[in-house]
């Protein structure tokens, strides 16, 4: 796989370290899902934006190219904004300092990811899981960590498939699929794309105890 830098301009050099990988969508804007330029250009803005920061580390496109590098993996990126998980036994919030974020080009609610997307992704996670030691567990989606508010990489991610990838030879249990007609890529000839991206802000402070609360932690 070639990954390729372009620099982003929102980071922070500090970081405590590299504990999750956070899977995310680059969305859609009136039915038009963001392009992978236009995304680009959203991260690295010029001059730089003052509000609506956002960045991560990585971004794979639809149709196979190449993966951009945006944020090194050692410095935070703004991807997670309030967020909370809890990580190797300790509730952690604000979880842009503590994870690795990846953009998948499209909408994971509106139609379905390319094959070479999961290729692309299935081997990235697992270099970065290697490489910073960690578990399967800890790869989770913008949905996950920001429940109620966040709603990526959205109910066409084939969360079976990449756990399957992950940790070989154990049966992943997923949930019955819904009977509701989903629109997939197959069932369809084009997606039209929008250049003209806005993704919300990634470098919000947490303001729930929502999973506190769950792990019964606080």
């Amino acid at each position: 796989m070639e990954i390729r830098w372009i620099e982003s301009r929102f980071f922070s050099p500090a970081k405590i370290g590299n504990q999750m990988i956070i899977i995310h969508h680059t969305g859609s804007t009136n039915g038009q899902i963001n392009s992978f330029q236009g995304t680009i250009d959203w991260f690295k803005p010029d001059p730089w934006r003052d509000n609506l920061k956002v960045s991560a580390q990585y971004i794979i496109p639809r149709y196979e190219e190449y993966i951009v590098q945006m944020v090194r993996d050692e410095h935070t990126a703004y991807h997670a904004g309030s967020s909370e998980w809890v990580i190797n036994g300790q509730y952690c919030e604000h979880l842009n300092n503590r994870s690795i974020g990846i953009e998948l080009q499209g909408d994971g609610n509106l139609i379905e990811y390319t094959p070479w997307q999961y290729e692309a992704l299935i081997w990235l996670v697992r270099e970065k899981m290697e490489e910073f030691d960690i578990p399967a567990e800890l790869v989770q989606g913008h949905e996950h960590i920001s429940p109620g508010r966040k709603v990526d990489p959205g109910r066409l991610f084939d969360w079976k498939k990449l756990r399957e990838e992950l940790i070989p030879k154990v049966q992943v249990v997923v949930p019955e699929p819904s009977e509701t007609k989903t629109v997939g890529i197959y069932d369809i000839e084009f997606y039209e794309e929008n250049d003209d991206v806005c993704i919300g802000a990634g470098n919000s402070e947490p303001n729930n105890e929502g999973l506190a609360s769950l792990f019964g932690l606080f």
